[in-house]
């Protein structure tokens, strides 16, 4: 089993509007190595302002640490027309060609910022066109395209994601998913989501809530993991897991983000997912 450590969790302005970052992620990467990670999925906002000379130092650091960079998350804003959609283009090749030197497999992102229901017929060729175009751009680099199941995309629903997929049949397996159960969704229907898109999810996300805040694997209501990975392994899922959020993510007001505690936190929670994988959990 590939396990990795999403390096959103180590940023407390994850959700704000310009993500500017508390600290660079080459000053994160140490510890995250002592708590014996050994792979990661990189946040966009972590590398996508980075001159080409510190990213060539953030490889090197990852090189030294022993640190394997399998997946990049991005945020493209596919609707987007104008002089907008010409500066989106132009950040997301980029972002592709920072993904190339940090020598990544996949490449997820949130297939587009609006909802399947919002976009007018324009906007969805747009997005379908632009997303074939990622496709092929990264499929010349060897990296897959996953695209995540995720509110306010055009995969939403799983019947919007079925009809993307369709839509993006010509790409064949350099397009699937990187699958997280909606929000709504109980244990039994995540199951069958994911049932649902046999063959196509490339890429797992793992995060657990209670009572709307994020929390350990184990102690959350969102989805029993004791139950939903063993089914995953039993239908053959051979992709990476990646633990995308913990406890202690989110401070409560008055406390400081403690970015240990978080890296601790996540530890623990690849410790529970290995033994839900064994069915040991």
């Amino acid at each position: 089993m590939q396990m990795l450590l999403n390096t959103i969790m180590l940023e407390p302005n994850r959700w704000t509007g310009d993500h500017i970052l508390s600290w660079p992620l080459i000053d994160l990467l140490k510890p995250v190595a002592e708590a014996g990670f050994r792979e990661l999925e990189i946040w966009q906002y972590h590398i996508s302002r980075l001159h080409r000379q510190e990213l060539d130092a953030l490889r090197e650091r990852l090189d030294e640490l022993r640190l394997g960079s399998v997946a990049i998350g991005g945020y493209p804003e596919f609707h987007l027309t104008g002089g907008e959609g010409e500066a989106m283009e132009s950040a997301l090749d980029r972002l592709v060609e920072y993904g190339v030197v940090l020598g990544v497999d996949l490449f997820k992102i949130f297939p587009g910022s609006l909802g399947s229901e919002k976009l007018d017929e324009a906007q969805r060729e747009l997005s379908v066109n632009r997303i074939l175009r990622l496709a092929e751009q990264l499929a010349m680099r060897d990296i897959v395209l996953t695209m995540e199941t995720h509110g306010n995309t055009l995969c939403d629903t799983l019947e919007s994601t079925l009809r993307l997929l369709e839509e993006l049949s010509a790409c064949g397996d350099r397009v699937g998913i990187c699958f997280q159960p909606y929000i709504e969704h109980d244990t039994d229907q995540a199951i069958a989501t994911f049932d649902a898109l046999d063959g196509r999810v490339r890429h797992l996300h793992l995060q657990n809530r209670r009572e709307g805040g994020t929390t350990l694997l184990e102690e959350g209501d969102w989805t029993d993991y004791s139950r939903f990975l063993p089914h995953v392994r039993e239908r053959g899922f051979g992709g990476p897991l990646s633990l995308e959020f913990t406890d202690g993510i989110t401070p409560a007001e008055g406390e400081s983000f403690d970015l240990r505690r978080v890296i601790d936190n996540a530890a623990r929670d690849r410790d529970f997912a290995c033994r839900a994988w064994d069915g040991a959990a």
